[in-house]
């Protein structure tokens, strides 16, 4: 095992460019996917909702099972659904068996809580809150040479792009075995909470098939009410419950600190936009101007180098927000991430006929997304006291999920809405998807009017030198 602070963070690292490799390196391809599988835009981006749901849905189970059976196990875990699932999806690349690997591939959402309990156990407040700065930066740079490399593959042959998410896996898996374990499990938290789980999954799987589904099966239809109908009521329900039992799913009571709840709020805001939006984004840029009227016309190879400079603005806001918090305290800072996709989404709504245009707004994007990634984890795993560290680093990866879910739903259905008879987009369904994301972003920035000031820091005790299962 690696124990030394060093070669752990080394490692931990490597963990994150698998996941930020698997989160990324599909919107290039899909594209490219979709013309070779037969299924179109609006399709591509149902691959990429059924993958935020599942990251939704798996986020407090993978955080719940690994304070309770122990961090690393279920990273490992984690890393072996990632695995199969991009398998799946590289052997069998049909529209039903790419949504089943999608599914799967939400495992990936169990990286960086985990990570985060092994972490702060092992290395204490200070060390820990570095390395969740490293961690962030090696998972957004990740993200943006994903998109390039899968791009320049995918451009030869879509379906060969999709074996560079199994290459990720492997490392993941290879590097996560290498880690020691976090604190030692707590037996009360292997009581599953199975009807939390129900619940949950039921709601999260209805509102999201409502939002996602609705345009095309009619806002009015009984399938659309239905779904959405029952999705609430089971959300509903979840929360209730969990206020009730003694080990729940997610420990909603933790919403009831104001600073996680605003900082919640951002989260959600922001991770909608930013991250719910990647695959909203590459549709546009690859449309053809000659074919449909708007576009970029960016085969698969340029679109992946259109969204590095959005990575590299994320990679730098992340490096410096603990410069930022430090100078320009928490209040500004976390507001920039809100104000940053505003602006971003803004300007795309103005100017969005040359690819300069998108260059520039995803600079601000990139900003929201590398300052919201870093400082909200942050944030709320400070706001709890040392021992409900794992649980609010869940919380936050699950309010992140359902963001991005809930985010990429709603852009499905602006396309959708925006759908010809001939069932190609109109330029509408991309305008109206980025006005709804500058409205986000400038809620996300009110919210933060909330943010109270951070209690006194309560120190965190390190596991003893050596210590590990």
């Amino acid at each position: 095992m690696l124990t030394g602070p060093r070669a752990m963070l080394a490692s931990m690292a490597l963990v994150e460019i698998a996941s930020g490799a698997t989160q990324q390196y599909l919107p290039p391809i899909l594209p490219g996917l979709g013309a070779q599988a037969g299924f179109g835009t609006a399709q591509q981006n149902w691959i990429i909702v059924v993958q935020m749901a599942s990251c939704a849905v798996l986020t407090p189970v993978l955080s719940r099972l690994g304070d309770g059976f122990g961090h690393r196990r279920l990273l490992r875990a984690s890393i072996l659904m990632v695995v199969l699932g991009s398998l799946v999806m590289a052997l069998w690349p049909t529209l039903p068996l790419l949504t089943v690997g999608a599914a799967l591939q939400g495992g990936v959402v169990g990286f960086m809580p985990l990570m985060i309990g092994i972490l702060r156990h092992r290395q204490g407040e200070a060390a820990s809150r570095r390395g969740i700065g490293v961690l962030v930066g090696a998972l957004l740079l990740a993200v943006g040479c994903a998109g390039i490399v899968a791009g320049a593959v995918g451009a030869r042959d879509a379906r060969l792009g999709l074996w560079i998410g199994v290459g990720a896996g492997v490392l993941g898996l290879a590097a996560g075995w290498l880690l020691p374990d976090g604190g030692a499990p707590a037996p009360a938290a292997r009581r599953f909470d199975v009807p939390g789980f129900v619940l949950l999954t039921a709601g999260l799987v209805g509102v999201v098939l409502a939002l996602a589904q609705g345009a095309a099966w009619g806002w009015t239809s009984a399938a659309t009410v239905g779904c959405g109908l029952v999705g609430a009521a089971a959300l509903a329900g979840w929360w209730a419950l969990e206020l009730r039992v003694a080990q729940p799913l997610v420990d909603v009571r933790m919403f009831g600190n104001p600073r996680v709840a605003v900082l919640s709020t951002v989260t959600f805001c922001v991770a909608a936009v930013t991250i719910g939006s990647i695959a909203f984004n590459a549709t546009f840029l690859g449309a053809a101007p000659e074919t449909v009227g708007y576009g970029i016309g960016l085969n698969a190879t340029a679109i992946g180098w259109a969204l590095l400079p959005m990575t590299l603005a994320s990679v730098v806001a992340s490096a410096l927000s603990p410069v930022l918090l430090r100078r320009l305290g928490e209040r500004v800072t976390v507001a920039a991430a809100g104000v940053a996709a505003a602006v971003g989404f803004g300007l795309l709504v103005l100017r969005h006929t040359a690819l300069a245009h998108y260059l520039v707004a995803s600079v601000f994007i990139g900003i929201a997304l590398g300052l919201f990634e870093s400082v909200t984890r942050t944030l709320t795993v400070e706001a709890v006291a040392p021992e409900e560290t794992a649980t609010a680093a869940g919380v936050n990866e699950l309010v992140l999920s359902l963001g991005a879910a809930v985010g990429s739903a709603v852009l499905g259905a602006a396309l959708a809405v925006h759908t010809g008879p001939t069932g190609q987009v109109t330029l509408g369904g991309y305008t109206t998807g980025w006005a709804l994301c500058a409205v986000a972003g400038l809620a996300a920035a009110l919210a933060v009017l909330g943010l109270r000031r951070a209690p006194a820091p309560v120190p965190y005790p390190t596991a003893p030198e050596g210590a590990h299962r």
